[in-house]
């Protein structure tokens, strides 16, 4: 804590910024062909033409705009191949654009703070070298007006006249639209083309098993008219390859031929063609449980990343996943589902992400998905997902009679809450103000995050139970509600509900009747913990298996001992012992310990959870407790998160050596913050899954102990997975470590005020690093003393402004 207090009033450090280096965007392990690689050395010549500042690439949706987007990011990586550009900003904008969320993304890539305005970023752009990259645009968009993007012009302007600077400000962006292209009006055009019959055939092959297509001349006959279906469309290609690639007889081959020539024959829309083809790798998934995974998946808004431990809560609150022993083995179940859709082609991992793993859809799978739910688009009105309430409310088809087939709604804006309390319209386009019948009468899910006005949190209310009867999953998340009605006794049926992050400060008794409840989530912000009352009526809800109230108010103990046999996973907040001695007894999973005092110096990591040995806990926060030593004992299989703060006796984290190296496989963050009296961090040196770690207010002089660093001398890799480093306000801090540490996937690297720290353990192999950002005082960095000074040289390429750190 003293720490803390001398450095409580430090102000954000803002330097110049050196020119950035391009962040280079993962793609996939098969090599791109030629009609990509023509296309690249267009836009190449583009970019180096004075007289073209904006080029437009069109084509349909899965034809590889995007692929081709990425690889002219990826070209412009290092060396001499920036072609001038100060800084190449890429955007994904999407069918319904969030400029504010972009406004802030341009902020954090250009350095700035991330609430700067689009003025700001106009002032800061337009006497510098850019390159603008707009992925997935739907409209044209007025850059200055709704980016604050300088707009793009030619070279050769008025500056010449008076010998003024010239910049190069220059924009590319895929569109599925030549319109788009024209209104704006772009000086170059490139159709991206569905691919030739041979460049085709070896996509295919390379998705496919191409040692079985080979192998039989039956088969390779079959493959090659299964692949003519596909049009030469990249995406189609991979997803019936990948489809097809487990296939190793000729009559399953003829199977799917059939079904594509059935299919097509009678769709003579293009896009529903498209749908046909990629519904064949859906048709194809193993059991059926698996297909309402994925369609699931296209509850979530066009292009948003979704955080994989949400995706398996949505499935755990569907019952999609429900036989389980413990939490830890549901999430195994998911992590094995997201496997299987992703070895189909139908849902992409995001590898960039540090800490928190992520999915996408492609926006092509996401409409074909929503093309099925729809019945092949005969009820549209089924699922709502992220639908402007504006559109909805203009359409004269959107009467009463359509709301009876809505199924599931999902909305990340307020906007939901006027759009539910809209009056039914008769056949006339009259309000009627009678509510004879539910609204929503088959509405299954409705989920809803708080969205904002002009920048202020909108207060809500919750008055549309009554009109819900069928829901099962109701997800209110960071809505600014105070009250949980006492209408939600009418949700008989309710499985799922998630009220965290909310003002909500009381649980109404009529909660009680909600018999076939599994699952309740009432999450805090860490250690904001006020008094909710009616907690008690948790411990009365006979179906009740999973209950998470992470960094919130207690349970009383006596209340969390009725729970004991019923629940397979338990979040908790303890602030007394003797809850504390409860935990052991219970399949803990999100375990927050806040305020406990100097009666028990160690804190043994096996007494966090129950006999199993911690499988299910995966994120553990201990704030402000009087804890000595940390002892890692245990399995801790599932543990992902662990945060340290404010313990000012806690000396020692120790990992005995009959503890297996196996233990916290799955660790993946590691927070420690204001622990005094810690003096190493050695054992962070077993997690071999750890992408990210950051240290604060520690009087610590050396992170690893020389005595621990057996792992780093025996040749193996140190801090395998290590992508994110970030140490601040350690003004004792002599050395990481006396030997070099390899973190072969280090990225990002955020270092301030350490003044004793002169050197770095990096060892030479760091400059292949794939790095995005070096965020550190350029001062202290120009005293660091180096042995290869090909180190420092490379990575002041990616240095970032101040300690403003982008989301990861």
């Amino acid at each position: 804590m003293r720490l803390k207090t001398e450095h409580k009033d430090f102000k954000p450090i803002i330097e110049p910024q050196s020119s950035r280096a391009i962040t280079e965007i993962p793609t996939s392990s098969i090599a791109v062909g030629n009609t990509i690689k023509l296309n690249l050395e267009k836009v190449r010549g583009f970019l180096a033409d004075d007289n073209v500042s904006m080029v437009g690439i069109w084509g349909m949706g899965g034809v590889g705009k995007t692929t081709l987007l990425n690889e002219i990011n990826n070209s412009l990586q290092g060396g001499d191949t920036i072609m001038g550009f100060k800084y190449v900003i890429y955007l994904v904008v999407s069918k319904e654009p969030q400029f504010e969320k972009l406004q802030k993304e341009i902020s954090e890539k250009l350095g700035m703070q991330s609430h700067s305005k689009k003025n700001d970023i106009f002032e800061f752009l337009k006497n510098k070298d850019f390159l603008l990259l707009l992925d997935d645009m739907w409209k044209a968009v007025d850059l200055p007006e709704i980016l604050g993007i300088p707009l793009p012009r030619h070279q050769i302007s008025h500056n010449l006249k008076d010998g003024g600077p010239r910049y190069k400000h220059k924009v590319i962006f895929t569109t599925r639209e030549d319109d788009v292209c024209a209104r704006m009006k772009a000086d170059k055009k490139i159709e991206v083309e569905c691919l030739g019959r041979e460049e085709a055939w070896d996509l295919f092959k390379q998705n496919a098993d191409e040692g079985v297509i080979s192998s039989n001349p039956t088969i390779e006959k079959l493959a090659m008219k299964v692949m003519e279906k596909c049009s030469g469309l990249p995406l189609a290609l991979k997803v019936v390859g990948r489809a097809m690639s487990n296939k190793k007889r000729p009559e399953e081959w003829q199977h799917m031929l059939t079904s594509l020539c059935k299919d097509i024959k009678t769709t003579p829309d293009m896009e529903e063609s498209l749908f046909h083809i990629l519904k064949v790798s859906y048709d194809n998934l193993s059991d059926e449980t698996l297909k309402e995974c994925f369609l699931s998946c296209a509850q979530w808004p066009e292009d948003k990343f979704i955080k994989v431990s949400d995706l398996i809560m949505y499935w755990i609150g569907f019952g999609l996943i429900d036989d389980f022993g413990n939490i830890g083995e549901a999430f195994d179940k998911g992590y094995d589902l997201i496997g299987n859709l992703n070895a189909a082609c139908l849902l992409g991992l995001e590898s960039s992400r540090v800490a928190e793993d992520y999915v996408k859809l492609h926006d092509v799978i996401r409409d074909m998905a929503l093309w099925i739910v729809s019945e092949c688009g005969k009820k549209k009105s089924r699922w709502i997902s992220g639908a402007r309430v504006d559109d909805l409310r203009q359409s004269s088809k959107w009467e009463a009679v359509k709301w009876k087939e809505t199924e599931r709604i999902l909305f990340e804006k307020d906007q939901l809450l006027e759009l539910l309390s809209y009056e039914n319209i008769d056949e006339e386009d009259q309000v009627s103000i009678a509510p004879t019948s539910p609204r929503f009468p088959n509405l299954e899910s409705l989920f809803m995050a708080q969205g904002q006005y002009d920048g202020k949190l909108v207060e809500v209310s919750i008055p549309f139970f009554p009109y819900m009867p069928s829901l099962t999953y109701l997800h209110l998340y960071e809505i600014n509600a105070k009250v949980l009605p006492k209408e939600i006794r009418v949700l008989v049926n309710l499985r799922y509900l998630n009220i965290s992050y909310t003002e909500i400060h009381s649980l109404p008794p009529e909660l009680a009747e909600l018999k076939e409840l599994k699952c309740f989530i009432f999450r805090q912000r860490m250690f904001t913990t006020r008094r909710v009352e009616g907690l008690s009526i948790i411990s009365r809800l006979p179906k009740l298996q999973v209950l998470d109230l992470f960094g919130h108010t207690c349970l009383e103990a006596d209340d969390l001992s009725l729970l004991k046999r019923r629940v397979k996973a338990i979040g908790l907040h303890v602030t007394s012992f003797k809850t504390l001695g409860l935990l052991k007894d219970f399949p803990t999973w999100n375990i927050s310990l806040e305020g406990l005092g100097h009666s028990m110096p160690i804190l043994r990591f096996c007494d966090l959870s129950c006999k199993h040995g911690g499988e299910g806990l995966m994120n553990l926060s201990i704030n402000d407790c009087g804890f000595e030593e940390l002892l890692i004992n245990g399995s801790g299989a599932s543990l992902k998160h662990i945060k340290l703060d404010s313990l000012s006796k806690l000396k020692q984290i120790t990992w005995p050596k009959t503890v297996p190296s196996e233990c916290f496989q799955r660790l993946t963050s590691v927070s420690i913050c204001g622990c005094d009296s810690l003096r190493s961090l050695s054992w962070v040196l077993h997690l071999p899954c750890l992408r990210k770690l950051k240290i604060q207010y520690l009087a610590m002089e050396e992170l690893i102990d020389p005595a621990d660093m057996q792992q780093a001398s025996s040749g193996l890799t140190t801090f395998p997975s290590l992508q994110y480093l970030r140490i601040l306000d350690m003004p004792y801090l002599v050395s990481l470590s006396r030997c070099p540490l390899d973190f072969p996937a280090l990225s990002v690297l955020s270092m301030f005020r350490c003044p004793n720290l002169k050197k770095l353990p990096f060892k030479p192999s760091i400059v292949n690093n794939k790095f995005k950002y070096v965020i550190v005082e350029k001062k202290w960095w120009k005293g660091l003393e180096w042995e290869d000074t090909t180190i420092p040289s490379h990575l002041t390429k990616f240095f970032h402004t101040g300690i403003f750190l982008p989301t990861f």
